[in-house]
């Protein structure tokens, strides 16, 4: 309850009439989004919302992701609602599960980023700093040649800051992703590690597969145990539109061309033979809600060996999405199956910069982890939440302007919809 109206209307305006009004797709080519020193984070504090009780205890614990562009955009600052006595949203879940956010490599140097991040957050996933173009070393792989023929060598230089930042800090890492069809060079398939070079056989590409795998858990566990609680094995492997007949992908898929229609499968084997314990296997997608049942026909095999612990949903939603409904189904049906789920890249985009659609944009996520913690307290194993960005103006969708907090840092109404704040309605 508000127990002081007038109060909370005046700080309320106050926040308003002192917010500025300042400038703020996938393409990895897109500029760094200008870094401003600006006014401090603003949090309200009121009455706290009861937490749901749970019974259930927490499993511990892309998509292509360029650079934002520089689009000119105002503040998003929400109308004036009661938060929770709670730090961040971290601390709000910590009963149920983490929370977690992408960081890209460039807000490690920033403290303001650094500090939203410390505050709201216990997990990290960089954004594209354990993708296989960024760890996999094509001039070392090419001048190492022959010993390097089988084995390419990789480099780790590119996610120092996240590492460190992570250790520094006791956060957990999400290693995102092992085999992808998209930011793995084609040079990783070629005879002579070279853009124009002769593919290899399958029989050489699932050694190069294996040792890849191998020495990137390995380099992890050896240097830094416990810092990776997941592991994106393998990512968006099955689509209607570029798959064959079965949904795996096929189209500009440089696995599927050498290795074949079984090769997430082997990624899967690999993992599990290098993995320790406290890495979770996942397979990670994008619209699950209407691939669901493919999904979980295709990993059948490697479910049944105990290769797989777990799906990661990306969730890149929208207003227009209807959270209670097939969203919500896809969730059930992967934990029907017995698997671990995670929700690994959530952003909600808007349809237009308005008060109207950021007010839906708070139901939206509102009724969404209304639905997760739903699911947690009927025992269903859903072990983190991640949100794809700190902010709207660092986000791929920059304009959706999908986050919980504006290009000032100031939380959105989304973010009250997240701690399921009373004053945002419980409906889509």
């Amino acid at each position: 309850m508000i127990k002081n109206r007038s109060l909370l209307f005046s700080l309320g305006c106050l926040i308003l009439s002192s917010a500025f009004l300042c400038g703020c797709g996938e393409n990895n080519t897109a500029k760094k989004p200008e870094v401003k020193e600006e006014a401090p984070i603003v949090y309200i504090t009121a009455t706290p919302t009861p937490k749901p009780t749970s019974t259930s205890t927490p499993t511990p614990r892309s998509t292509n992701t360029p650079k934002p562009t520089n689009t000119p955009a105002p503040a998003v600052t929400a109308t004036p609602v009661p938060t929770l006595s709670v730090k961040g949203i971290a601390e709000y879940y910590q009963d149920y599960f983490p929370i977690g956010v992408a960081v890209p490599d460039y807000a490690f140097s920033v403290d303001r980023y650094k500090n939203l991040v410390l505050d709201n957050y216990t997990q990290i996933t960089p954004e594209n700093e354990t993708k296989p173009d960024a760890l996999l070393d094509p001039n070392k792989s090419r001048s190492g040649l022959p010993d390097t023929y089988y084995r390419a060598a990789v480099s780790f230089s590119r996610c120092n800051k996240a590492v460190k930042f992570c250790v520094e800090n006791n956060l957990q890492m999400r290693l995102h992703t092992l085999v992808w069809h998209s930011q793995t060079p084609h040079w990783f398939f070629t005879e002579d590690y070279s853009t124009t070079g002769k593919l290899v056989s399958r029989e050489v590409m699932l050694k190069r597969m294996e040792n890849y795998i191998k020495d990137v858990l390995e380099y992890f566990d050896t240097n830094y145990p416990g810092l990776i609680y997941a592991v994106d094995v393998c990512n968006e492997a099955f689509d209607r539109g570029d798959g064959d007949e079965n949904w795996i992908r096929k189209n500009k898929n440089d696995w599927y061309t050498v290795v074949g229609p079984d090769y997430y499968y082997q990624a899967f084997l690999f993992a599990r033979k290098y993995a320790p314990d406290y890495m979770k296997l996942f397979y990670n997608d994008y619209g699950c809600s209407g691939k669901y049942n493919k999904i979980i026909k295709n990993l059948a095999q490697a479910k049944e060996e105990g290769l797989i612990d777990g799906i990661g949903m990306q969730s890149h939603l929208s207003t227009s999405d209807t959270v209670g409904g097939s969203y919500l189904l896809a969730m059930t049906a992967f934990l029907k199956e017995g698997y671990e789920l995670q929700v690994t890249e959530l952003d909600i985009g808007v349809a237009s910069d308005t008060d109207y659609e950021y007010s839906r944009q708070a139901r939206k996520y509102k009724v969404l982890f209304g639905n997760i913690l739903d699911l947690k307290n009927k025992g269903y194993n859903i072990s983190s939440v991640t949100f794809w960005g700190i902010a709207d103006h660092l986000s791929w969708r920059s304009d959706k302007y999908p986050l919980l907090f504006d290009r000032s840092l100031n939380p959105k109404k989304s973010y009250y919809g997240v701690l399921q704040d009373p004053s945002i309605l419980n409906i889509e």
